[in-house]
């Protein structure tokens, strides 16, 4: 085959296949904004709940440090047995506020392990998608590679092929050659 002919056979190709290609890629590039958006909207949420987290954490650090400053400076004046009991008070919230920071920590471990996995079968889910649509190119451009046509039937499509490109048709043309000839008459 010469070089002419394979260049022949790309156009006919891109005919044939061409808006089914740019369907698949337009679709692939939906899904990858709509993936996109999905990814920013989970990041947002996430963003959202760790501030919110945050601020109701240091809220409540606050409130309980306060209540603490309170209790002890009713304590100092009160007797040793009531300051034992506020050292044991102060050990239980801090315990405390150690076991909330650690399901803080843990659930937002836990939503950021999930926005990964979720990102991650996206991920995976498009490119089975990408690996299924060019097997199904591949398999069509094979079965075209496989199909014998005649030479009146390729030199017809090509015919017809020339005339759409130039925007007319067979009829035009031979009008347009009959126009000539009576002319030059």
């Amino acid at each position: 085959m010469s070089t002419n002919q394979l260049g022949n056979m790309e156009q006919i190709r891109e005919l044939m296949f061409g808006p089914q290609i740019r369907m698949f890629e337009e679709e692939l590039n939906k899904m990858n904004n709509t993936l996109q958006t999905i990814d920013e909207k989970l990041s947002d949420k996430i963003n959202k709940l760790e501030v919110k987290l945050i601020s109701e954490h240091e809220a409540s650090t606050t409130i309980i440090e306060q209540k603490i400053k309170t209790l002890s400076t009713t304590m100092q004046e009160g007797s040793i047995d009531t300051k034992e009991q506020l050292v044991k008070y102060e050990k239980k919230i801090n315990q405390s506020l150690e076991d909330v920071q650690e399901v803080f920590e843990a659930q937002l471990s836990l939503l950021k392990n999930e926005h990964a996995q979720s990102k991650i079968a996206n991920s995976n889910e498009l490119e089975s998608l990408k690996s299924s649509i060019s097997t199904l190119l591949n398999e069509q451009i094979e079965n075209m590679k496989n199909i014998k046509v005649s030479k009146d039937d390729l030199s017809a499509m090509l015919l017809d092929f020339a005339m759409k490109i130039n925007d007319s048709s067979i009829e035009d043309s031979l009008k347009d050659i009959a126009q000539e000839e009576d002319e030059k008459k």
